[in-house]
């Protein structure tokens, strides 16, 4: 439940934001946000980050679609495993629909956050879902993904073990 709550709250913020940018900020024109630090440039992605393979739409919308299904399959069976798998495959899901929203009803990705201090993609909230995600993902699988094996292996185990004592 708490995935699913996430993932709409993601979804909610990103599309909402997109819709602001759009509707307030003309095409290519920008918004000092916070000085010196980050512009709102509204553009449009084609592509992947910095419109990398730019024209094919149709890779992001099979990648994202075999993705979104995998990882919601995954959190429906999987929802007790680990609260930070929970959390992270989450945002990655909230992120990865936010996108093919757009994908889906405009033909291109909206993004608007722009570094002003170092040169770096023009990216917006989905995709800032997408790298925590994928950032505690990554902690998850390096921390505790071992301990939470163990630990369900041994749950199974005893589990197992009382099946046969009452048999």
């Amino acid at each position: 439940m708490l995935a699913f709550i996430l993932v709409l709250f993601i979804v909610t913020a990103d599309q909402l934001t997109k819709y602001l940018v759009v509707r307030f900020i003309p095409l290519y024109g920008e918004v000092d946000f916070i000085p010196f630090f980050i512009n709102l440039t509204h553009v449009e992605n084609e592509g992947a980050s910095f419109g990398m393979l730019s024209g094919y739409r149709w890779v992001f919308m099979l990648f994202s679609t075999v993705a979104i299904l995998g990882i919601t399959v995954f959190l429906f069976k999987q929802y007790k495993r680990h609260k930070l798998l929970t959390v992270s495959l989450a945002f990655v899901l909230g992120g990865g629909i936010g996108n093919m929203i757009d994908r889906i009803f405009r033909g291109v990705v909206v993004d608007f956050f722009e570094f002003t201090f170092v040169r770096f993609a023009i990216f917006n909230v989905a995709d800032m879902f997408i790298t925590f995600g994928a950032v505690l993902l990554g902690i998850y699988v390096i921390f505790y993904e071992k301990k939470t094996e163990q630990t369900l292996r041994a749950t199974v185990e005893e589990s197992d073990e009382n099946t046969d004592l009452t048999e």
